[in-house]
């Protein structure tokens, strides 16, 4: 059935709405397209960042939440570099992300997280509190060590089974639920809309491994100039995924009792990761600190407290390696419980409803994307819906 061009009516109130976001203000832009002609990521369908600073100044909420372009960006900064009246398009396409990301999610949770560093630090120390306390009751209550034996008294990580695998489970795969929780609604806000031409399924089946590709090898970030970014960035990615797949199908062989020994192939897989998070780490705070180019000129609250947690959760992480095999049993337990509560705030926060989201929203975007420009070469003219302003 053919789509015609239905109207949109302008919502003055967006752009307020945005700027709890983020920086966003773009009132100097005159629409010269510099911008969109210096980003190598624009092609065929795909305008930005004009577009999209469009639609929020004319108040068009609608195409800017179903608009899928914002996770195209990659974050380069070409297009503030050229911008003839320094109105920090990537700034604002940043902020569009994060606008955008509070749409997706069902359970509001985002949306506070995202506008209050309040509400963001709160959780991240509720969550800690909560684990630490937990790490008590269990010591305490379940184990039944006497107070007087709790910072004195050494003994073996078999006791901790199998209680820790169902909690390493939930923590790391809870927040995965909710992310992927996320899709059907992103679908339905971009994708089944009144003004949207409703792809057949086969096409999403044909289009399917875009979405693998882009979230295993991130190629379009290859195309920005920083050509470093993208090895920094595709070790932290991998690594991470690998310690994840690791505390979930292999936990019990990294901490049980019987200790394999340094150079066992099981313990490589856990130190190839640590280089790889590690490496990337490296990259992002080298990059903040010098502050030298664009990408880096403007660094939000979240951007450094994000990889501070994660240095602090491989660090720990290791030093309770470490400590293990010296014997030290006791500094062992101690560093571990303090590894335990530094990661479950940052699995729960961050992956549900902070920056880890775009790892499953830009591959997804990028999905439906080439679901829409395969379906539009397969449609007659008149059931095209136009983008454009």
């Amino acid at each position: 059935m053919a789509v015609g061009i239905l109207p949109v009516q302008s919502d003055p109130t967006l752009l307020a709405d945005i700027r709890r976001y983020g920086k966003f203000d773009p009132t100097g832009c005159y629409q010269c397209g510099s911008c969109t002609i210096s980003c190598d990521l624009v092609e065929g369908s795909v305008s930005f960042p004009r577009r999209s600073i469009r639609y929020a100044l004319l108040g068009l909420r609608q195409p800017l939440v179903e608009s899928l372009e914002p996770w195209v960006c990659h974050d380069c900064g070409d297009c503030s570099l050229v911008c003839p009246r320094q109105s920090e398009p990537r700034i604002s396409m940043l902020t569009l992300r994060r606008f955008l990301s509070a749409q997706y999610d069902w359970t509001g949770i985002a949306s506070r997280l995202l506008q209050s560093k309040a509400w963001y630090l709160g959780s991240l120390f509720f969550v800690a509190l909560i684990v630490l306390l937990l790490i008590l009751a269990y010591h305490l209550w379940y184990v039944g060590m006497p107070v007087t034996d709790f910072a004195t008294t050494p003994f073996g990580l078999d006791h901790m089974f199998p209680i820790i695998t169902y909690y390493t489970l939930t923590v790391i795969l809870l927040p995965l639920l909710l992310l992927f929780s996320r899709v059907f609604r992103i679908w339905r806000l971009t994708m089944s809309g009144e003004r949207q031409a409703r792809p057949p399924l086969s096409i999403y089946v044909l289009e399917a491994w875009i979405y693998f590709y882009h979230s295993v090898t991130h190629s379009l970030m290859r195309k920005c100039p920083e050509r470093g970014r993208w090895l920094g960035h595709w070790g932290l990615a991998l690594g991470t995924v690998m310690m994840l797949t690791i505390k979930v199908f292999g936990l019990r062989w990294f901490q049980t009792d019987n200790l394999y020994p340094l150079y066992h192939p099981q313990r490589w897989l856990g130190y190839l990761a640590t280089g790889l998070i590690l490496y990337g780490l490296v990259d992002i705070f080298v990059g903040r600190l010098r502050a030298q180019k664009e990408i880096y000129k403007e660094t939000s609250f979240q951007d450094l407290v994000f990889p501070i947690l994660l240095v602090l959760t491989v660090l720990s992480g290791l030093a309770a390696h470490m400590f293990r095999y010296a014997g030290f049993a006791l500094t062992c337990h101690f560093t571990y419980a303090l590894h335990i509560i530094i990661a479950t705030p940052m699995l729960l926060v961050e992956m549900s409803f902070g920056k880890w989201a775009h790892m499953v929203y830009r591959p997804l975007a990028l999905y439906f994307l080439a679901v829409r420009e395969r379906a539009a070469r397969q449609a007659p003219a008149a059931e095209v819906v136009p983008h454009a302003v």
